[in-house]
């Protein structure tokens, strides 16, 4: 009996042991939590308080994000309009006037040989001339005309739905090689223009975002530096009474983190703002030409990007500031 009473204590405290820790750490967690949060009121106070200042400071964090987003965001416009118009690259081949309907069956035949061709489409003179007699509403002035001026054409689809520059000429200069064939045009060769204009300014938004960004980490750095040298002697009070760099670090790298995130959250207002502005008149341009076509802005997902970008150069600035001016300040 005595063993099983000692086996049921020790249990029993064993279980109390547990149960003091898990408190302990709950407690714990609660009060760092407690801490964060009220360093983090501490850190908008102090901001709030320098009205000015912060506001000056967030406006150029908000210019600076904003020029990269706006050209990225324009240029995925860019792209998202070229690949509305991918499947309709074609090339028209124009015939010699005088091609007979042998010569063309025989064309026919060879422009389908060829392994870059998906299909080929034969029109007639006449009918051409009829198409373009309704799409232009000149039926009447052509009417006069004593002949068909329009030639036989052939519109061929390549395999590849965008194919590149240097294919498309490719292929173009063997349909040229056919007899009979006085001329071939890639009906969409500016869409390979437009899509090597788009991978040229993805690649200036990459090198202006970086430059931006590091003209970010500066400003963000240089306003942490001047906040530490106004704390300075709060700063010595607090490692002389045994404050760890942690703890001293930690105000400025959450006003380093507000400031980023003010400033990011004004770049996608002004992103916003701009694209609603200009959307009216993109959209009424594009009816004038026949086309659906609408300018998309940064949307939601993007903002939420262009936000936490700017969280993170706001902590990385002032976390590389905070670490370089603090070794100077050391308790006499």
């Amino acid at each position: 009996m005595m063993g099983v009473s000692m086996v049921q204590s020790s249990d029993t405290r064993s279980r109390r042991g547990g149960a003091g820790i898990k408190v302990g750490l709950i407690a714990g967690i609660r009060s760092a939590c407690g801490h964060h949060l009220h360093t983090i009121q501490d850190s908008f106070n102090r901001l709030a308080k320098e009205p000015l200042q912060t506001i000056m400071t967030t406006s150029v964090i908000a210019i600076a994000l904003s020029l990269p987003a706006t050209l990225f965001v324009t240029v995925d416009n860019a792209r998202q309009l070229g690949s509305s118009f991918e499947s309709f690259s074609q090339i028209t081949a124009y015939l010699a006037s005088d091609t007979s309907s042998k010569q063309v069956a025989t064309i026919k035949q060879q422009l389908e040989a060829i392994p870059e061709v998906k299909s080929v489409v034969y029109i007639s003179p006449d009918q051409a001339l009829e198409e373009f007699v309704h799409s232009s509403g000149f039926g009447s002035a052509l009417g006069s005309l004593e002949a068909n001026p329009l030639p036989p054409v052939f519109i061929i689809t390549p395999k590849a739905e965008s194919p590149m520059p240097d294919q498309a000429s490719q292929l173009v200069n063997k349909i040229k090689l056919i007899t009979q064939v006085e001329d071939a045009q890639l009906d969409m060769l500016w869409l390979q223009r437009l899509q090597s204009l788009t991978q040229i300014g993805q690649k200036i938004v990459l090198a202006l975002g970086a430059v931006l960004g590091m003209g970010v980490l500066v400003i963000i750095g240089n306003s942490i530096r001047l906040a530490i040298h106004s704390r300075r002697q709060e700063i010595t009070v607090v490692k002389l009474v045994g404050g760890t760099d942690a703890y001293v670090r930690r105000p400025f790298l959450y006003s380093g983190l507000l400031m980023g995130l003010m400033g990011a959250m004004g770049a996608s207002l002004i992103l916003v703002l701009g694209f609603w502005w200009l959307g009216a008149s993109i959209t009424h341009l594009s009816e004038l030409y026949g086309s659906q076509y609408r300018l998309n802005g940064p949307g939601l997902q993007g903002c939420m990007l262009l936000v936490a970008t700017g969280g993170v150069l706001g902590l990385c600035g002032s976390w590389l500031a905070v670490g370089r001016h603090l070794k100077g300040i050391k308790p006499k």
